[in-house]
């Protein structure tokens, strides 16, 4: 167990405290219907500048003079001349659509536009997410270039992959706090256990960012916003979507998808409030099966989301609570005189504390808190045919429970020196607890930094972003120091290049040390022996968003990226017992690849092209030097968007080609040991929604969803993961059409 010395976390912060506060005048910047414009900023022509908080307020020395150009993302700017003599100014900013930019939160100091941003994030808006008409998270970035979805039916759930690296590398988070699910703090979460009804929009930070968000975050980070109450008057949302599953549907409860909620908030004063409650019914897909059996397992999910915020001049603070109820059903077969069925119940809870103290016009302070309880139960029903009575079993082996404990804690300084230079010192803690009836007796790992990262713009062209993360782990020696360094050059106006470094490191989890299953299909067992990954990434990109030519405005961002991974965690048989399957440390791994986003807007039509193609590093060829050292597959996705103005309705299209997989196992004929590729076929998949507002209140979604008709795919493979191979891949359930209808009152 380590040791931690408060002395050197809190004097930093003290003087950080301490500093003196300069005579000041006030700037308040308003829309032209009077709201105030969060994060405005003021340049003068000194070179100085000083940006606002999130209720528009501008603060900046007594007495300055200077003639100051005020601006703000998607406004006009506007000068202002100081009288010298006045303490308050009032500045009304004039909207310009036209060069409205996404703002992103992720990795930054403060909210900025994504171009303006050191790292490479794409964002999903709430106006994207509304039009693909999403039931679970998975609906949403099924067309994303470089996302890979696996579905676990066993289990009832699906993992994910970005850019070549698993799950267990990516990072997710909510409003910045990092999630806790069945593998464990922050590692492959199941994103359908989301409410998706909650989502404002998704950042996807592609590239290491292990020194702010830590372990897991070798691949990248998804960050999850969730809506805020912005209005005085109560705003309630309603929200109902009936979907057929293949051909199987009934109204409203059993066979099909079934979703609704209700969504409430409102401002008091300084205070906003929310309440959330949201349900889905999935009734299974049976497939090819019959009897009581499916292939796409039956799915209740029940969500409660509150929230209660303060926003004061200088202190804001945002409390958030979530529950998740899921239970999943496993039916037995048909059996003369018991039938054996299993439910997989989840409950979590999930409390998230967010807030920000501004205590003087270039020092602020940020924390992130997250306290999750997560439970997951495996319980065994018996059905008696001939009486008709249904009981769990009693019987010790046919039940189990595994809980996770995850507490995380980050505190951030946000620190401006001077219009060039920022430095964002913190501090990060993590605690993970896991227990239960197949996880052996542990005490839990914990995980403490230190990180300190900095932007430097010495120029108005080039921005430097180094940081440096010091982690010390009760189970492991994490290395001395994990550096990373992104940087922005603006080669041209509108031309950006960026180029990244990151060491990473992560630990393994709860679940990959000591969790041991054994039943009738599967044989798994932890490793207490593994080692930590750590990796060495490099990521760039080039971006090019020329000005608007008429109505045309379009954007082009040319990436490339390459991961180093060493001692990462994969599953193999043992060699003991080939019948277990166990986690190893692979010496070497690596994953490598290009990808392109072209996006263009023309009158009404919204459209982006994407395109990835990603290498994955062929363990066997360093036994087989005749096969290749990486195996290529290629990504094509395309979302459009037109609107028809005299119906006012649009349609959406969504498109994503996922290419073959290919990769190699070991064959033996007698002394000689050959390489085999084998592959995973490739497959299409296609989603088409049609969105109409009625009486500006009513907004209605019809379409379809798997156009194509898309339900598994085939593998050549004869081995299998730690949930059973085959030939075959479980990708979807078929056709299906559905109908959603949302009411917003006192919009």
């Amino acid at each position: 167990m380590f040791r931690i010395n408060l002395n050197k976390i809190i004097t930093p912060i003290l003087i950080l405290f301490t500093l003196p506060a300069l005579a000041q005048e006030v700037i308040w910047v308003e829309s032209e219907d009077g709201n105030p414009i969060p994060f405005a900023y003021a340049l003068f022509e000194n070179g100085k500048g000083q940006a606002g908080n999130e209720l528009g307020k501008i603060i900046f020395p007594k007495g300055e003079k200077e003639k100051t150009r005020i601006s703000a993302l998607g406004f006009k700017s506007q000068w202002l001349i100081p009288t010298g003599q006045d303490t308050t100014y009032k500045v009304k900013l004039e909207a310009d659509v036209r060069e409205m930019e996404e703002v992103v939160v992720t990795g930054s100091f403060e909210p900025q536009s994504a171009r303006n941003s050191v790292y490479q994030i794409r964002t999903i808006d709430q106006g994207i997410i509304a039009k693909r008409a999403p039931i679970i998270l998975q609906d949403v970035l099924n067309t994303q270039v470089g996302i890979r979805f696996s579905q676990d039916n066993a289990l009832g759930s699906s993992n994910m992959e970005l850019l070549g690296m698993s799950g267990q590398n990516v990072k997710i988070l909510i409003d910045g706090v990092p999630m806790v699910g069945r593998q464990g703090t922050s590692n492959e979460i199941n994103l359908n256990q989301i409410d998706v009804n909650q989502i404002e929009r998704v950042e996807i930070v592609e590239g290491p960012m292990s020194v702010v968000y830590g372990a897991d975050a070798l691949a990248g980070v998804i960050n999850i916003i969730t809506k805020k109450a912005g209005e005085e008057n109560w705003k309630v949302n309603l929200k109902i979507q009936e979907e057929t599953v293949g051909n199987s549907y009934s109204p409203l409860l059993d066979a099909g998808n079934h979703s609704r909620g209700i969504n409430a908030s409102k401002k008091i004063g300084n205070w906003n409030f929310g309440l959330g409650l949201s349900q889905t019914r999935f009734g299974g897909w049976k497939g090819d099966l019959t009897g009581r059996q499916f292939q796409w397992l039956p799915r209740n999910q029940d969500f409660i989301n509150g929230k209660a915020g303060w926003e004061g001049e200088k202190l804001s603070l945002d409390y958030q609570l979530d529950f998740l109820n899921e239970t999943v059903y496993s039916y037995g077969v048909e059996a003369p005189l018991e039938i054996l069925d299993l439910h997989f119940v989840t409950n979590r809870w999930m409390h998230r504390l967010l807030g920000k103290w501004d205590l003087s016009p270039t020092l602020a302070i940020n924390w992130q808190g997250g306290l999750t309880n997560y439970n997951r139960d495996s319980e065994t029903w018996i059905s008696n045919v001939r009486t008709g009575e249904v009981y769990q079993s009693s019987v010790a082996s046919a039940n189990s429970s595994i809980d996770y404990d995850g507490f995380s804690w980050r505190t951030m300084a946000n620190w401006t020196l001077s219009p060039k230079l920022k430095i964002q010192p913190g501090i990060d803690l993590n605690i993970e607890k896991g227990s239960g009836d197949r996880i052996s007796s542990n005490q839990g790992m914990e995980d403490f930094a230190v990180f300190l990262t900095g932007e430097w713009s010495p120029t108005e062209s080039i921005q430097i972003r180094p940081g440096l993360r010091k982690a010390s782990n009760s189970l492991y020696d994490a290395p001395a120091v994990i550096p990373s360094l992104n940087t922005k050059f603006r080669l041209a106006e509108r031309l950006d290049l960026r180029l990244a470094y990151a060491k990473g490191f992560r630990a393994p989890s709860i679940r990959e040390l000591y969790f041991d299953f054994f039943d009738a299909s599967h044989s798994i067992q932890g490793n207490p022996d593994l080692k930590a990954e750590t990796s060495d990434s490099f990521n760039g990109s080039l971006n090019w968003s020329p000005k608007s030519n008429g109505n045309l405005k379009t954007s082009s961002v040319l990436g490339f990226f390459y991961n180093d991974v060493k001692d990462r965690i994969a599953y193999g048989q043992d060699p003991e017992n080939i019948q277990i399957t166990t986690l190893f440390n692979v010496e070497n791994y690596k994953t490598t690849g290009l990808t392109l986003n072209q996006s263009f807007f023309l009158g009404n039509l919204e459209s982006s092209l994407g395109f990835s193609y990603i290498g994955r590093y062929n363990q066997i060829s360093e036994e087989i030097e005749t096969s290749p050292s990486m195996v290529w597959t290629p990504e094509i996705s395309s979302n459009s968007s037109y609107l028809i103005e005299p119906w006012g309705t649009s349609i959406n299209l969504f498109y994503k080609y996922t290419g073959a997989l290919p990769s190699y196992q070991t064959v033996t004929d007698g002394e000689t040991i050959t390489a085999q590729e084998v592959k995973q076929d490739g497959y299409h998949w296609m989603d088409i929604t049609f969105g109409k507002t009625i009486w500006k209140q009513l907004q209605v979604n019809l379409g379809v969803k798997n156009i194509l008709n898309v339900t598994q795919i085939n593998s050549t493979s004869t081995g299998g993961d730690a949930h059973g191979g085959g030939s075959s891949r479980p990708i979807g359930y078929g056709r299906s059409y559905f109908l959603g209808l949302n009411y917003q009152l006192n919009k």
